[in-house]
């Protein structure tokens, strides 16, 4: 037993994308829970003929959830858990915590960044969004600028949003900043691994990590 809980660490190991170094584990914003690296890869899109790169995005999971969805999703193929977002929407729904590094690769300002996710949010069916939360995630955002390798920090719990900005090298500790509205949480966190999520590429690693210890 000992044996497969090593072997599962190894599974979740640290990766590199675009330079950028995502280690294998994190511990939970405001709590010591540790929390494994499900996944990581790039957000980009084509402009002008040309392929940019904007963002690395780690996904960060407990690894007790993996034993939740082996009960429903176990056998399947990455083909079949990628299939109408079978995965994702598991994920989304269980009762673990989560977590989410965003580094950015080309600078943005705070307003860009959080316009842009709530502009995401709205496209989402059956929100149950409070208005004041919205509110209060563009406030956040508005003094807040990130230079190229900075990193936006957010951990998503059954109560809510937690938000970290990270300046330099060490990994946050603390939010500093607390949105208490779980549906704003999940449909935050649905814009980056739901249909349509901002990046596939970090989609298809999480899949392929996880897909070993269904």
């Amino acid at each position: 037993m000992a044996y497969g809980a090593e072997s599962k660490k190894e599974g979740f190991g640290a990766l590199d994308v675009e330079g950028i170094d995502f280690a294998s584990s994190v511990a939970a914003l405001g709590s010591s829970k540790e929390l494994v690296l499900g996944g990581a890869g790039f957000r980009g899109l084509e402009i002008n003929g040309n392929f940019v790169k904007f963002t690395a995005i780690g996904i960060y999971v407990e690894e007790g959830i993996v034993s939740h969805l082996s009960s429903k999703l176990g056998g399947k193929s990455v083909e079949e858990l990628c299939e109408n977002e079978l995965l994702f929407e598991e994920v989304l729904s269980a009762p673990f915590d989560k977590l989410v590094r965003v580094v950015f690769l080309l600078p943005l300002t705070g307003p860009q960044y959080s316009e842009k996710v709530v502009e995401r949010m709205g496209l989402l069916p059956n929100l149950k969004i409070k208005e004041e939360s919205t509110k209060q995630f563009l406030e956040i955002f508005k003094p807040e600028n990130f230079p190229p390798r900075t990193s936006l920090v957010c951990s998503f719990t059954e109560h809510g949003l937690k938000i970290a900005f990270m300046k330099g090298s060490d990994f946050p500790k603390e939010p500093d900043a607390v949105i208490e509205d779980k549906h704003f949480a999940r449909a935050f966190l649905a814009t980056i691994i739901g249909k349509d999520g901002v990046s596939p590429m970090a989609k298809l690693s999480f899949a392929e990590r996880v897909q070993k210890y269904l």
